[in-house]
């Protein structure tokens, strides 16, 4: 299989793709199951179709072009966990072709193949939230987009407009995840090791990098918007908080996998003859791109398997040395079926029979069922963090992130905050609100105009407006 994919001809581009979508197909078809960052991304896009604007009527921190990407997929499909999952599909194989795409057009190997992007949706297959709509898989095309234009060996006057475009690219991935802007750090090593005029190079990237905030800092000025934009996304994300969402014994188990690859990877890397020039250059980028990836995934206080999903494009650029060294075929053939096995049993590890082998506990990501309140088809506001309460009606009021929520209702004690909440129910006002966290008798004693419109009813937590 291995020597099949060392070869461009288009039907190896064919079988590349049957193949992932092998590997994925039936998963769609059996369902996944539904988790609540999805469901939370999915509000957002609802919300700003039904025409509020982002930061300023829906405190939520994610990134302005992710939740473009929402809002136009809610237009397109609405709220569809399907919809969701096949736009990252898309996004992860368009993001292994144009990776590969780009090491063959600049000869960064020996040879042209297929087996960059064959390594890269292997491993992209491995776990389910590689196939989640995230703002990191968002970015992360982006990051893959830049790349060949932050390698151009550009010289005095000449291809000085791609060191902007890409600047421009790695300004977008940042609008889609402001961590990555981190990467800026991968053009600058990228201009010094290939750019002629190093500083001017890296102003050119740098106003690339700084233009589409710009643009977008206008906007928001203008839209009365800018302090909740500079509050929500370019403070908030800065946390370095360093938490995990799946416990990590679990994720050693879901990347104990691609660490193996990247491990005899990087040690084939120590044997390789000698090399042009430019080739040696494009390896120093992508170690640079390694370690900055590693940084992005370890400073993030949510990290989980699709965190990693920072680490494909290293990992597929370095395999390429170790399969196809001079070791023997059936050995590399070997090896590369066994990993795909691999994946194979991460991926199907639910089915009946091979849930023994690996036991992953994915419990916190997945959204819990709502109770049965026969609330259904309707408005609701959730005071606290269970979110389920929103898989079948439609949320109001700017408060749909309760972690950001907390600079109001956090802070009932200060006229501001209770004049900003007063403010926000005079536009909307729930049917139904959900209590998860005792605030209503101090809401209804503050502000007895609003609240005081909420009765009790049957079930523990939960009030309806009356009049």
């Amino acid at each position: 299989m291995i020597s099949y994919f060392r070869s461009i001809l288009p039907s190896r581009l064919i079988l590349l793709i049957l193949l992932f979508l092998g590997l994925q197909a039936s998963l769609l078809l059996a369902g996944t199951p539904a988790t609540a960052p999805e469901l939370l991304h999915m509000l957002v896009g609802e919300r700003m179709a039904n025409g509020f604007a982002l930061y300023r009527q829906i405190y939520d921190d994610t990134a302005p072009l992710s939740a473009l990407v929402y809002w136009l997929t809610d237009l397109l499909a609405g709220r569809s966990f399907l919809t969701y999952r096949v736009v990252a599909l898309a996004l992860l194989l368009l993001q292994a072709l144009l990776f590969n795409i780009t090491l063959n057009r600049h000869s960064v190997y020996a040879g042209k193949n297929f087996l960059p992007a064959l390594l890269y949706l292997t491993l992209g297959s491995l776990s389910f939230e590689f196939s989640m709509l995230t703002p990191l898989l968002i970015g992360n095309t982006f990051l893959i987009l830049s790349l060949p234009y932050i390698i151009t060996v550009s010289r005095e006057g000449l291809d000085n407009n791609r060191l902007f475009i890409g600047g421009f690219m790695l300004g977008l991935a940042a609008l889609s995840y402001l961590p990555l802007a981190l990467f800026l750090m991968v053009g600058t090593f990228a201009v010094i090791f290939f750019a002629s005029s190093t500083f001017r190079s890296f102003l050119l990237m740098l106003c690339g990098f700084a233009f589409p905030y710009a643009v977008l800092g206008t906007y928001y000025l203008y839209t009365n918007s800018l302090t909740e934009f500079l509050t929500l996304h370019l403070l908030q994300p800065w946390r370095l908080e360093v938490g995990f969402i799946l416990a990590p014994a679990d994720l050693v188990k879901l990347m104990a996998l691609p660490a193996l690859v990247l491990l005899i990877s990087l040690m084939s890397t120590l044997s390789l003859p000698q090399r042009l020039v430019f080739q040696v250059k494009f390896q120093q980028v992508m170690w640079v791109w390694l370690v900055i990836s590693l940084v992005v995934i370890f400073t993030r206080h949510d990290i989980s398997a699709g965190t990693f999903v920072l680490l494909l494009p290293p990992i597929a650029y370095f395999s390429e040395f170790f399969f196809t060294s001079r070791r023997k075929t059936w050995l590399l053939n070997l090896i590369f079926l066994l990993v795909l096995a691999g994946v194979l049993v991460l991926r199907y590890r639910q089915l009946p029979g091979l849930n023994w082998l690996i036991k992953v506990d994915e419990s916190p990501l997945v959204l819990p069922a709502p109770p049965e309140t026969g609330i259904k088809n309707t408005t609701v506001l959730v005071l606290g963090n269970d979110i389920s309460y929103y898989t079948y009606n439609r949320p109001v009021t700017p408060y749909l992130n309760w972690q950001l929520a907390q600079r109001h209702f956090a802070h009932l004690s200060e006229y501001q905050a209770v004049f900003d909440i007063y403010q926000n129910f005079q536009l909307e006002q729930p049917a139904y609100i959900v209590d998860k966290v005792n605030l209503m008798p101090h809401l209804q004693y503050k502000l007895p105009a609003v609240f005081g419109k909420y009765k009790p009813t049957g079930s523990d937590g939960i009030y309806q407006r009356v009049r």
